[in-house]
């Protein structure tokens, strides 16, 4: 077949490509990559690829397919800076393409914008961060506050019995300890304060909107790991009263532990019905559950996975479920979970539609 022919189907194909000889020379590359890079296809096809795109790692690596047979697919990230548009971060998948019919091989290169996506988990880990310095912070403030508190009350009561002694230098020592004591809760409840998450804005919100767009944002990564999502929600589900920024982050991360909880592939499920009324304070409830069909989780470290810095992942923060328990809990709402090694795990997440006393925190 022509080489035309094979352009007009990368050109309808959503995903950049770059096709190059073994010289890294552009052979082909089609209409979502020059709209990527912001240049035409005569500014790409014919270039070397680091003319195309002067990034040293990305030309190693296709170099690299290149030349050993054995290696198949590589990957690189890029932080790519454009004339008209502000930084981009691509992820390139090498592959290398060996043309039978000719002996020649070929060197596929498809580029990925995961800008946003980069971005969204670094605000993840910013709110775990935050998060972690508010639990660290509450609990400097009780364990220290509690016993500052008996100091300056001794400290008063020790200047009041010394108040006829006639000695000067000891009330000034006493009052310097108490103002040194002040100065220590101020810093405290300082911390705390700057540390400690803000008030949820409730708004009424389309929590099926929200959870379809999560499913959508987080598709391309579960493609790449292999795993399928699976969705049902109930459509006579009315709007919830919700902080939709912070319940939005709080699933996203429900969703991204139950993808890396299946690193041979798996299934996703996310389900939304009404609570079931099996309690009178269900009544105005939705349940959300998150499932996987991944590792599961033991007995043991299910006592311990809503614990502040407890982790099963090697650079994991410990943060992320602490996290997503204290928005719930916020909205006046709980989670809970069910699992089976070897089996999967399910995350439940009940939240009142109307937010009333329950969900003032």
């Amino acid at each position: 077949m022509s080489k035309g022919f094979y352009k007009v189907i990368f050109d309808v194909l959503p995903h950049a490509i770059l096709v190059l000889d073994e010289g890294l020379r552009v052979v082909m590359s089609n209409q979502s990559c020059d709209n990527l890079l912001l240049k035409s296809g005569g500014e790409i096809e014919g270039r070397n690829l680091f003319e195309v795109m002067p990034h040293e790692g990305l030309q190693n690596q296709a170099r690299a397919v290149l030349q050993n047979r054995e290696i198949r697919t590589k990957f690189v990230e890029i932080h790519l800076d454009t004339e008209k548009d502000s930084s981009k971060i691509l992820k390139a998948t090498i592959t290398t393409l060996h043309m039978e019919d000719s002996g020649t091989r070929l060197c596929l290169i498809t580029l990925e914008d995961i800008t946003q996506q980069v971005q969204l988990e670094e605000q993840l880990v910013q709110s775990e961060k935050l998060a972690g310095m508010g639990l660290l912070a509450g609990s400097i403030a009780h364990e220290v506050g509690n016993p500052l508190s008996i100091m300056a009350s001794t400290l008063q009561y020790i200047k009041s019995v010394l108040s006829d002694s006639g000695n000067q230098n000891i009330r000034e020592g006493i009052e310097t300890i108490m103002d040194n004591v002040h100065q220590m809760h101020v810093l405290l409840r300082s911390l705390s304060d700057f540390t400690g998450s803000k008030r949820p804005q409730f708004e009424s919100c389309n929590l099926q909107h929200v959870l379809s767009q999560l499913l959508t944002f987080i598709s391309r990564e579960a493609e790449t790991h292999h795993v399928s999502i699976q969705q049902e929600f109930d459509n006579n589900i009315s709007s919830c009263e919700v902080d939709r920024r912070e319940m939005r982050q709080a699933f996203l991360n429900v969703l991204k532990n139950a993808i890396e909880a299946m690193p041979q592939g798996g299934k996703l499920g996310v389900k939304m019905h009404p609570a079931p009324k099996d309690s009178p304070g269900n009544e105005d409830k939705v349940l959300v559950e998150i499932s996987d069909t991944g590792m599961g989780i033991s007995e043991t470290e299910m006592q311990y996975v809503f614990r502040p810095f407890y982790s099963t992942k090697p650079k994991g923060t410990g943060l992320g479920l602490c996290f997503c328990r204290r928005v719930v809990e916020e909205h006046g709402g709980e989670i809970s979970l069910k699992s089976r090694v070897g089996e999967g795990t399910t995350f439940m997440v009940a939240l009142p539609v109307r937010q009333g006393k329950e969900g003032q925190v």
